[in-house]
């Protein structure tokens, strides 16, 4: 191979590299903010739905509280006439009567301690302190990374217009030469051969007609995965 031509496939290859390591990196970033995101919006939902129990207990416990108050007003009354009952029958359908809003009065103050208990442990839940330092860390952490995904988007295309550039300025045959050898052997079509002669891509030591024309400076082909040494 020419040197020339080594020269601009190395080129090429350099600036592909550029290339390929800001769009790996990418990736990363995008598949970080996705991540974060996930948990994000894990700990919203939830947030939302423990709200949305907390506003169904607040809603009960008016109701349930209204209700023990008309039982505690029922039986007030009761009490009241009472005093003014005189036949028997009126005497024992009071009875009854009372009984009924005394049941209610207690099955609904027990009805209440459950629910403000319910009411506290949402409450507690909502305001889960380590819950809300992680929110705010991972909030933080995706609008820094958003930031940085926006400048390394920036470089990528920078580094992608002076591919685009690199290879209108070679002829095209080099282009296309090097373009084959990439599609037969991958990328990186270059590789280095270690100090022993070894493929530093596929590990194959190098027949010993081959390592003395590298170490005379040539580029050869690696036997095993056709990679140009040097």
């Amino acid at each position: 191979m020419k040197e020339e031509d080594f020269s601009a496939f190395l080129q090429l290859q350099e600036q592909e590299e550029e290339v390929f390591k800001r769009e790996r990196y990418l990736e990363r970033l995008k598949k970080r903010i996705k991540e974060l995101d996930q948990s994000i919006n894990e700990i919203l939902e939830e947030q939302t739905i423990l709200i949305a129990e907390l506003n169904q207990i607040i809603e009960a416990i008016r109701e349930e509280d209204q209700k023990v108050r008309r039982c505690k007003e029922n039986l007030k009354r009761c009490k009241e006439r009472e005093k003014l009952v005189k036949k028997v029958e009126e005497y024992k359908a009071l009875l009854r009567e009372k009984a009924k809003n005394e049941d209610c009065i207690i099955k609904g103050e027990q009805t209440l301690r459950e629910l403000r208990q319910k009411r506290k442990a949402i409450e507690d839940r909502l305001q889960d302190k380590d819950k809300k330092k992680k929110l705010k860390r991972m909030e933080e952490e995706k609008e820094e990374l958003i930031k940085e995904r926006e400048e390394v988007e920036r470089e990528l295309k920078h580094q992608r217009e002076k591919l685009e550039l690199l290879r209108a300025s070679l002829s095209q045959d080099i282009v296309q030469e090097y373009e084959k050898l990439k599609q037969a052997v991958g990328f990186p079509p270059i590789v280095k051969a270690d100090i022993m002669g070894t493929c530093s891509s596929c590990g194959t030591k190098l027949p010993s007609m081959l390592y003395s024309k590298l170490i005379k400076g040539e580029k050869v082909r690696c036997p095993n995965c056709g990679k140009i040494l040097y």
